[in-house]
């Protein structure tokens, strides 16, 4: 056995390379239409295979290829030249094809290549040294012969990111020989990695016997796992917003405008590619902040010109989440219209309508203190749950919903129950549920008014606010 390894040595450490052709290895089985190669044609189709002593074993096709046509078995451990003779015209030209047919057993070949795609991942910021997570040991079998085997990354290895390890003595190297045939190598990081640069590696690994002929490479991919290393940062450093005034400048400036319209938004991004939420850091009266977008609110119109600086900060959605190192500021500019001349003679004239009106329905509307109750969003999730309740200015009063209602009902003792789940989506473009209560005094000789109450909403938060009329 030992001799014939030595002459097997021999005859591949003999075998001629080119530099114009590489060497195609045959297995001994192989059947006949086997290809071996191909040739590129081009527009050209004129190739011709050259008589040799092995000529018979072989044959080439019209469109290049050279395909066997008997049992090559007789031609183990031999290697083979093949000449091409390519007719282009006015002159030919030859080549030389070198073959090598070993024993199946003899091929080298990975273990674990089964045809499909190999898989591995690791995390960011890992230190150097650590193992590819998913990837066995990478041994390359050879059925009879034993020689020192090879291991290297041929391909795919972008700035040096991976080297392989021993796993005869752990010693990390680009290149690993090994003679023992249990022996093989494990994939590891050569340096910290970074998914924001670079988030997926495409190894090409080879493992191959001292000349160079008996050859196996395998594709593995590994995953850059994301670890959540950077903070949302905001795109400006100062928002401004005016609201009432083109006279000013700003990044939003609004001249038109309605109760919970949008006044602008702050932006911020993160390296990480999460999802980021926002918080004002100052509170306020006039602004709420939707979470999931950035956009500013006019929740309520300031009476005179006022000028607000707040702070925004913003987190991503991860656990455990990065905050914003520096929150933006923002500068917020509010100027009340002025009343015109006919706007007032409307509001009389709507003034004097309500006042026939009130007397036709012989309605008495009394004016209550408007007070505001703030509740969780999810607290109008079940249905007949009591949302709040409304208070008696004295033991004989009882309270009727004027109008049928959706999403809330109201019992004579004043408690306003949810009716049907509220939906933030469902909702118009105001985002209310307002709904008319009409108020019996049986003290007053069962005299009644009206208030009206609102339940306004937002993404994350519920403020429901009685208001009369």
């Amino acid at each position: 056995m030992r001799n014939r390894v030595i002459a097997i040595l021999a005859i591949l450490a003999t075998l001629r390379h080119t530099s114009s052709e590489t060497v195609s290895i045959i297995p001994h089985d192989a059947h006949p239409g086997y290809n071996v190669k191909k040739f590129n044609p081009g527009t050209n189709l004129n190739f011709k295979l050259l008589d040799s002593g092995f000529s018979q074993f072989f044959t080439m096709l019209q469109d290049g290829s050279i395909m066997t046509v008997s049992d090559v078995s007789p031609l183990v451990n031999r290697p083979i030249d093949l000449m091409v003779l390519e007719d282009k015209g006015n002159i030919s030209e030859t080549h030389l094809l070198q073959l090598y047919v070993l024993d199946r057993r003899n091929i080298l070949s990975f273990k674990m290549d089964n045809g499909e795609e190999v898989m591995g991942h690791i995390p960011e910021n890992s230190k150097p040294g650590t193992r590819v997570n998913g990837i066995p040991l990478l041994q390359a079998a050879s059925g009879l012969i034993l020689v020192p085997i090879t291991y290297s990354i041929i391909a795919g290895n972008t700035g040096h990111a991976f080297e392989l390890q021993s796993s005869v003595d752990n010693e990390v190297l680009p290149n690993i020989t090994l003679s023992d045939i249990n022996a093989g190598v494990h994939l590891v990081s050569a340096q910290v990695l970074d998914r924001e640069e670079i988030s997926r590696y495409v190894l090409t690994i080879q493992a191959s016997e001292p000349s160079g002929i008996n050859v196996a490479v395998i594709n593995i991919v590994i995953e850059v796992e994301d670890e959540n290393d950077n903070n949302p940062v905001f795109t400006q450093k100062v928002y401004r917003f005016v609201v009432g005034d083109d006279s000013m400048e700003g990044d939003n400036v609004t001249t038109a405008w309605k109760r919970f319209s949008s006044i602008g938004k702050v932006e911020a991004t993160d390296a990480d590619g999460d999802k980021i939420a926002y918080r004002l850091a100052t509170p306020t009266n006039y602004l709420v902040i939707v979470p999931q977008t950035g956009d500013l609110l006019l929740s309520e119109e300031p009476m005179d010109e006022i000028d607000l600086e707040l702070i925004v900060e913003a987190h991503d959605l991860r656990i455990p989440s990065r905050t914003s190192p520096r929150p933006a500021q923002v500068l917020f500019h509010f100027k009340p219209p002025e009343p015109s001349k006919v706007e007032l003679v409307l509001d009389l004239q709507q003034l004097e309508e309500r006042e026939m009106h009130r007397a036709k329905r012989r309605v008495t509307r009394a004016v209550r203190p408007t007070k505001r109750i703030e509740f969780t969003e999810t607290d109008g999730d079940t249905e007949g749950r009591n949302v709040f309740q409304l208070e008696k200015e004295t033991d004989r009063e009882t309270f009727k919903i004027r109008d049928e209602n959706p999403w809330v009902t109201v019992e004579p003792n004043g408690a306003v129950r949810v009716k049907k789940k509220w939906d933030y989506e469902e909702l118009g473009p105001e985002k209310t549920i307002d709904f008319w209560v009409t108020i019996t005094n049986a003290e007053k000789g069962g005299k009644s008014y009206r208030n009206l109450y609102s339940i306004l909403f937002h993404p994350s938060l519920s403020r429901a606010y009685k208001r009369s009329i």
